[in-house]
Parts: C-alpha cells; sequence; structure tokens
C-alpha cells in the first residue's frame, strides 16, 4: 500500500518579521522575512525553480538567533490581553500614509495589527458629531505577542498567531466579483494535484508490478512525478497564499503520517489502516480544508456584524485509480478516510496552537470573509470612508514570495495484500463571498458596537 503526498522535512517556521524599505519598489515599505534571503512560510520555503521544499535546520539556527537579537522589537511590550481588541481601519490607513509620508517604517504594532487573533465583529462607522471621520472597525481577541523558538509570531495569552497586515490588504483588495461569477471564480483555492500524465504514467508502472520492495516505491515515485501548485483567487506570491500552500502540506504530512501530529488525538490516516488492519483497500482519499461558518449576525441596518462558527472544516472523498490513470470517484465513503477528516476538524484549534500555520490559515478564511463582507455590503461606502494605503497596492505591499509551482513526490509505505492506494491530491477552499451571504438578524450586536465606539479617538487600536 503506498500513499503518495509531498517531500516533507522537519517543522519548522515563517520567520521573524522585521520592517524594512523593499528595494525592487521605490517609496514602498514592507515586511521582510528573517530567514536566509529566501523566505519561508510553516516550515516551507520555494527554491528559484518554483520547487517546495523544506526549511534546513541550519536556517532555523539562524532564525532563532535573529529571534534573539530582535525580540524586544518584536515584542508587543505595551500591550494588554483583552477579549474585545478594536483597530480602526481608517485610523490605521492615516498612520501608515503618514509613516510613509516621513519616510519611517511601518511598525510592528502595525505589521501584527496590535496582536489581534481573530475577527468576530465588524462594525461600519459612518460620520457623525462623536466621528467626524466615517470609520471600520475590527474587533476580536488581542493582547501581546511574542516570536516564538521558530519564529512564529503568536499571542502571549495562548500561542495562537496573530493577524498580519499583508494578508488584511490582500484580502481588502480582491474587491467586488462580477454578478456572473462563478463558483470557481469567488473562491480564494490551493491545491496540490498530480499531473494527468503522471498519473497515466503511474497506472501503467503498478500494472507492471509484480513485488513490492523499495525499488517499486521508487519506481512508483518517479512515475508519478512532481505534484502541481495550483493557487487560485489571490496573488500566488503573497504571504496570504503561502499561508495556503503551508498549511494544505501539513495537512497531507500529518494525515500519511511523514510528520506526527504534536497532539496525541490524531493519529494519521495509515495509522488508522494498520490498527484497523484494512489493507487491501484500493482506493485514493483525498483531504482538503473548507470554510465551516455559521450564518452572520447583522443589526437592522446591517453596519455591525458578528462573525461565527469553527471557521474550518476537513473534508474528504474516496476515488479509484484506473488502469488508464483516470480517478473515478466512489459513491461509498471511505470511514477511515472520514474519521480523519472528522479528527482533524474535532481538533482543530488544540492543533492551531501546537502548529502555528494552521492558526495562521484560519485567519486567512476570517479575512477572506472580512474582505468579501466589505466588498458585498459596500461598508466602507456606507461609513463615508476611504482606505487610500490599505487599498492601494503602488503605496504599500507585503513581502512576494516566490510562486510555488511543483513539490516532488515521496511515498509512505505499508504492505497490502492486493495492491496499493494512491492519495495524491487535495487543497483548501475559502468561498468567503457565499459566507457573506448568510446571514441573520441581531440587534444585540449594538451593544458590542457602542462598547467600541468608547475607545474612538485615542489612537488606531485600543
Amino acid at each position: 500500500m503506498v500513499l503518495f503526498g509531498v517531500l516533507t522535512g522537519v517543522a519548522a517556521a515563517q520567520g521573524i518579521a522585521t520592517i524594512q524599505n523593499v528595494s525592487s519598489t521605490p517609496f514602498v515599505t514592507g515586511i521582510t522575512p528573517i530567514i536566509g534571503s529566501r523566505g519561508a512560510v510553516g516550515g516551507v520555503v520555494v527554491d528559484a525553480d518554483g520547487v517546495v521544499g523544506r526549511v534546513e535546520p541550519d536556517e532555523l539556527d539562524q532564525l532563532r538567533d535573529r529571534w534573539i537579537q530582535l525580540s524586544d522589537t518584536i515584542e508587543g511590550a505595551t500591550n494588554v490581553e483583552t477579549e474585545f481588541r478594536v483597530i480602526s481601519l481608517a485610523g490605521l490607513d492615516r498612520a501608515l500614509s503618514e509613516r510613509l509620508e516621513n519616510g519611517k517604517p511601518i511598525t510592528p504594532s502595525m505589521a501584527f495589527l496590535a496582536g489581534l487573533r481573530r475577527i468576530e465583529y465588524v462594525f461600519a462607522v459612518p460620520p457623525d458629531g462623536a466621528t467626524p471621520h466615517g470609520d471600520v472597525f475590527i474587533a476580536g481577541p488581542g493582547g501581546p505577542w511574542k516570536a516564538n523558538e521558530a519564529g512564529e509570531v503568536v499571542g502571549v495569552a495562548d500561542g495562537r498567531a496573530v493577524l498580519r497586515l499583508d494578508d488584511l490588504m490582500d484580502a481588502l483588495r480582491r474587491g467586488p466579483l462580477r454578478k456572473d461569477a462563478d463558483v470557481n471564480d469567488r473562491q480564494i483555492s490551493c491545491s496540490i494535484e498530480p499531473t494527468a500524465a503522471g498519473l497515466r504514467q503511474f497506472a501503467r508502472v503498478q500494472a507492471r508490478l509484480r513485488s513490492f520492495n523499495r525499488q517499486a516505491v521508487r519506481a512508483m515515485e518517479s512515475a508519478i512525478g512532481p505534484q502541481q501548485v495550483l493557487i487560485r483567487g489571490i496573488d500566488p506570491d503573497s504571504h496570504f497564499a503561502q499561508v495556503l500552500l503551508s498549511a494544505d502540506y501539513g495537512m497531507k504530512r500529518l494525515a500519511m503520517g511523514f510528520e506526527a501530529a504534536p497532539i496525541d488525538s490524531l493519529p494519521s490516516y495509515m495509522q488508522l489502516l494498520q490498527r484497523h488492519n484494512d489493507r487491501n483497500q484500493l482506493s485514493s482519499p483525498r483531504w482538503w480544508m473548507a470554510s465551516d461558518y455559521e450564518p452572520l449576525r447583522c443589526t437592522t441596518d446591517r453596519l455591525g456584524w458578528q462573525i461565527r462558527g469553527r471557521r474550518i472544516r476537513t473534508l474528504t472523498q474516496d476515488s479509484l485509480l484506473t488502469a488508464e490513470g483516470t480517478r473515478q470517484t466512489l459513491d461509498q465513503e471511505n470511514q477511515l478516510a472520514q474519521q480523519w477528516a472528522d479528527a482533524m476538524t474535532q481538533h482543530f484549534d488544540d492543533l492551531s496552537i501546537a502548529l502555528p500555520i494552521f492558526a495562521e490559515l484560519s485567519n486567512c478564511f476570517d479575512l477572506a470573509v472580512f474582505g468579501a463582507l466589505m466588498a458585498r455590503e459596500g461598508l466602507a461606502v456606507r461609513a463615508d470612508c476611504q482606505f487610500n494605503v490599505l487599498g492601494d497596492a503602488g503605496r504599500l505591499q507585503g513581502p512576494r514570495y516566490r510562486v510555488p509551482t511543483s513539490i516532488p513526490s515521496v511515498a509512505s509505505t505499508m504492505r497490502g495484500r492486493q495492491g496499493w492506494i494512491v492519495s495524491v491530491s487535495g487543497g483548501v477552499s475559502i468561498d468567503a463571498w457565499a459566507v457573506a451571504g448568510q446571514t441573520e438578524t441581531d440587534d444585540g450586536i449594538a451593544t458590542r458596537r457602542a462598547e467600541a465606539m468608547q475607545g474612538v479617538g485615542q489612537r488606531w487600536w485600543w
């Protein structure tokens, strides 16, 4: 039995972020990861040819050394823990504009959105006597942050990854959709898929195999060849896209046992097969992570919003690789594949603490939903505010990463009685536009909006 996945390496880091000028674009300030010159997100790096690989141990050592040097800068030392951190986007936009006009880099508080760890509320605030400028607030739990030993920027209180300014900007800049946009156009997605030619070649090699040994496994790895990375709906060189890829990459290596889950409640799919002695399975399960939100709550005037729900659910579908190298979807459920998907969904929060890349993925889901809500409801227009920096890539842009194109295949093996399993695909899918379209009225949110208004005039966050 062979599960094909993607080449894995040590658990690693996105890199501590420092603020500096981006030399390739005049007058633009950005966030550049510290981990050599290549950058890394969630332990994944992309080489000059677009091939995805691992972060090497010496780069991790370098990262830890830089973290020690920069810890005083990265720490949100003056921040306080709260369940209701509020960020004024108009205030942040003005603060960013002022720093750019004065030739100053953005601050760590700006880069990490004052330690906000989840978007739970969105408030559009039209101008009135109390607020002469229109505004949009986002709010949720937040507080002091730090760079952990792997270089990931997380909250001090719970170890969850904080939201990032560059991801926020990418989500806002997607803008409205065409009225005739179909589901593929409105989704943000990342998938790691075998090529059609690779599957056909694998089927031919498999048909000729008469014995199961390491040489046979190498032949199958070679036959499948590099898997293609497909990113849609977001700039493929953005940090947002790198998070999608790294989380998908991490899910696959957990499922196939390339890396043991850091929590006891999530055995690999291979372990489940062994425990149930189900080694004559010939199906090809795939897993992917999709948005899982409850209907958004809103006030009657649709100016106050609450984002609710689990955020992410892991799904699975079973298929069979035919002799011609095509995948045929099976009607019956693969109970073990479903068991693994359900376990990852159930323990996703615990996993997000142990592996912050999954918390970053949840943050990106929230930001995508927020961006879709802004566009769908026209909240900036209704609040009579403009985002001259947040909405303009020509003025401010986050770090740009090498665009991933392929990942080498590697096999996770287990002897079987009737053949081999091939599992080579999956991904991440965010249908934020659909989430933003499911709403229910709750004027109780106005109480939280009034609470948020109490901090107006202090600074861009409170």
